[in-house]
């Protein structure tokens, strides 16, 4: 029960063993075209730019920066997490000064805090994660959107532990960059960062009058190609993943087919269930507000008197993985759960009850 990556449907790993395509062939252009327009319809978007390239989420985060972001003229970080941390790092190394206010563990971030702050010095942009997959915080994006563009600045979304598992309505939030990742709630293959962009951000890109310090991770050159790929033609910057793109198109494919709205509540419908098992058996969860909890991962707390590596790895005895918490903030107070991509209720049925025996276990031999 990991956060990621998830496991894939028949039909995805069958699309990904396939002999990869040459770039230039026909076929292959014409399924990249429908990858991106799956991909856009994903993020709920009927006009974004959008860009599939190589690379990891990590290295889809340090493209938006490097692309959009001047070296120089301040960012302000809204982070519940160490992917908004990251958000942080990454704008350094570039020379980006960055604000980043603390928030309590296992809470959204606060939008007062954050209007203060942007009311007080100009900031470029507001960079915020959908779902930080280290606390299982969700955060408000129509909010955070609003609370940018009333203070001039971009609001730039890393969504990798968000997409195929929340409502992401890139278009009605007016979100200006929503960075989507395949392999947690798409349950497609690692290897790929998923851009959509919009027209603050298209408008950025273009009218930029500076070079970013990095060559391959500026996704300026790469939108031309994408735009070329979804009229069937072919263009070339640099070489696509090939097999991967047609494991997401297939993944993409699944998600739409069962409709955005149902995935969304199928997701919701199993963190609930995963819940309720959870405060039955006293496992408190990082994040106390329901509002503010993601459909497609939990942050637990490991039980009082139990060390980590003691709860975990009882848990594995009775055959369910979870991994351990990443959250600085908490040290190693908590373990986490994904019920992402094609997970089904036995897998959580399966999962309360591995750790209600765990707990048994451990508690009679104390």
């Amino acid at each position: 029960m990991v956060v990621g990556p998830t496991r894939p449907a028949p039909s995805v790993l069958e699309r990904m063993s396939a002999p990869t395509p040459p770039i230039t062939d026909p076929e292959f252009i014409a399924e990249f075209g429908r990858c991106l327009a799956r991909t856009r319809r994903l993020v709920g978007s009927a006009a974004a730019e959008v860009a599939v390239v190589p690379g990891t989420g990590t290295s889809g985060m340090e493209s938006l920066a490097v692309s959009l972001l001047r070296p120089g003229v301040p960012v302000l970080v809204a982070s519940t997490g160490m992917w908004g941390d990251r958000w942080r790092d990454i704008c350094l190394r570039h020379g980006i000064p960055v604000h980043a206010p603390r928030f309590p563990a296992g809470r959204a971030p606060d939008p007062d805090l954050l209007g203060t702050l942007l009311s007080r010095r100009r900031h470029q942009a507001l960079l915020v994660v959908h779902v930080d997959s280290s606390s299982g915080v969700r955060a408000d994006l129509p909010q955070m959107a609003r609370l940018a563009h009333d203070h001039g600045a971009l609001c730039l979304v890393d969504g990798v532990s968000a997409v195929g598992a929340e409502d992401i309505a890139m278009d009605a939030w007016d979100l200006d960059a929503y960075l989507g990742g395949p392999p947690k709630g798409l349950a497609g293959p690692p290897g790929l960062a998923m851009h959509a962009l919009g027209p603050r951000a298209v408008d950025a890109m273009r009218d930029r009058d500076w070079t970013p310090h990095a060559y391959a991770l500026d996704l300026k050159p790469w939108m031309p190609v994408m735009a070329a790929l979804e009229r069937g033609e072919f263009a070339y910057c640099q070489s696509p993943a090939g097999n991967l793109v047609l494991g997401l198109s297939e993944a993409l494919r699944l998600a739409l087919a069962e409709g955005r709205g149902a995935r969304v509540a199928r997701h919701a419908a199993l963190r609930d269930a995963l819940h309720t098992g959870l405060a039955e058996l006293d496992v408190r969860l990082l994040v106390p507000e329901p509002r503010e909890r993601a459909n497609g991962l939990t942050v637990g707390v490991v039980p009082r008197g139990l060390t980590s590596d003691e709860f975990l790895g009882a848990v594995a005895e009775q055959g369910v993985v979870l991994p351990a918490g990443t959250y600085r903030a908490t040290g190693f107070r908590t373990f986490r759960v994904g019920h992402l991509g094609t997970v089904e209720d036995a897998d959580i049925t399966r999962t309360i009850g591995a750790v209600r025996t765990a707990l048994r276990t451990l508690r009679r031999h104390s």
